[in-house]
């Protein structure tokens, strides 16, 4: 995708330096697998002294899927460098990805250097603004600065991992590059005395953030081939008791069955019905104590018709497909219970993962107290802590340490600036 990038005001504090005549391509390529944003344009630059200006290079730009690209000759960078005092800032409009709409991103060079400090050096930056001044956005990136020459062939580049985070009221933060040698740069100007940057924005997930679960596990337990019709003729007979020849007792209620369809899903009562000498198998009756009614009937719909959409008794029939050893009836489980959590409920969550054994259950628990912090002070998480200090400690070192956070910096070229990446908090 090819869209475009406005370029509103360099804040000019000396009139000589007016007009400004320079160039900057902004690029950010896609990938088949990762999201990155692409935006190529060029255009002038406002030199408007007034930093309210109202042209329409200051407006922001919500940009189209495809724009064609634009360019215009912008000359005397090399004297634009040269002039530029500490501050002077060249700023892209503000541009954002359709897939990513909570997040507009702005690039920020500083010619003279963002500060007295960092005069002599050229300052560029890369920021990212929340859209809505009452929203928190933490974001985490892969960023790449390269300086291209006639040819596009890049000969200063820079690699960085950054994490962004826009907090209200300011709703802005960068990342970048304070003090890049003047004469790097220089190096980098075009015959034409133009500069070309081009920025890649490449979004990257954050494992401390990411609930991962084995994929294959969950998509072949939802894989399906059968027809609606064979499911409604199976669900029949079920109701019907369609040539029953057992049945199962729970709570003074009596449920017809097949000892077949039992048997085939589930270890437990195809034991039961496999010796003679055991009651079960004698009498052809089941009890079943200690589970609810519903519970049970759930767990029989899922047996004869390979579908379960009773929300209400999760945990319950998760006790039973633990008991009978029905492991992909328990997955299922876990994977329902996996979008009920919240703070109100996440210690009965834990403890349920922790006494049978739901290791998904017990991750997505961890990444919601990694992601959550107010369930440390719910009152079922007190409680919890109260009546198992053990499991608490376990899984809080679990959120804590349980992954490796990835490196900040990863270089990919061999012509890289050796210069440490900044995180400017002013912005």
């Amino acid at each position: 995708m090819i869209s475009s990038l406005c370029y509103p005001n360099f804040v000019a504090k000396r009139k000589d330096l007016n007009p400004w005549k320079s160039r900057l391509l902004i690029t950010i390529k896609p990938n088949h697998t990762t999201l990155k944003l692409i935006y190529i344009d060029l255009i002038d630059i406002c030199t408007c002294v007034d930093a309210d200006c109202s042209c329409p290079l200051m407006k922001r730009n919500f940009l189209p899927e495809h724009v064609l690209l634009d360019e215009k000759a912008i000359e005397n960078f090399t004297t634009l460098v040269k002039l530029a005092l500490p501050g002077n800032c060249l700023r892209t409009g503000l541009f954002r990805h359709p897939q990513l709409p909570e997040a507009f991103w702005q690039l920020c060079l500083y010619p003279g250097g963002k500060r007295a400090e960092n005069a002599n050096n050229v300052s560029l930056f890369l920021k990212m603004s929340s859209t809505s001044p009452t929203k928190e956005v933490r974001i985490k990136v892969e960023y790449r600065f390269h300086f291209l020459n006639d040819k596009g062939v890049a000969l200063f580049s820079n690699v960085n991992v950054g994490e962004f985070h826009a907090k209200p009221p300011k709703g802005g933060h960068s990342w970048g590059l304070r003090n890049i040698p003047k004469q790097k740069i220089l190096n980098c100007v075009r015959d034409d005395g133009s500069l070309v940057i081009s920025c890649h924005i490449e979004l990257l997930p954050d494992i401390n953030r990411t609930q991962c679960y084995n994929s294959w596990k969950l998509l072949n337990t939802n894989a399906r081939t059968v027809s609606g019709d064979f499911v409604k003729r199976q669900l029949a007979a079920f109701d019907n008791g369609f040539m029953a020849d057992c049945v199962l007792e729970c709570s003074g209620r009596q449920i017809p069955v097949n000892k077949f369809v039992l048997s085939a899903h589930s270890e437990v009562f195809k034991a039961m019905f496999s010796y003679d000498q055991l009651i079960e198998s004698t009498e052809k009756k089941v009890i079943i104590e200690d589970a609810e009614y519903e519970a049970v009937r759930c767990m029989l719909r899922y047996m004869y018709t390979g579908e379960m959409e009773l929300d209400t008794e999760v945990a319950n029939v998760l006790i039973l497909a633990e008991r009978y050893q029905m492991d992909d009836l328990k997955l299922i489980c876990e994977r329902k219970l996996c979008n009920q959590i919240d703070k109100n409920n996440v210690g009965e969550m834990l403890y349920l993962a922790d006494l049978y054994n739901c290791k998904i259950l017990r991750r997505a628990v961890v990444d919601l107290l990694r992601t959550n912090h107010s369930v440390l002070a719910s009152h079922a998480w007190r409680l919890l802590k109260e009546t198992n200090p053990h499991l608490v400690t376990e899984v809080m070192e679990k959120a804590m340490f349980g992954e490796e956070s990835p490196p900040l910096k990863r270089q990919r070229h061999q012509k890289i600036l050796l210069s440490q990446p900044s995180d400017d908090e002013s912005v």
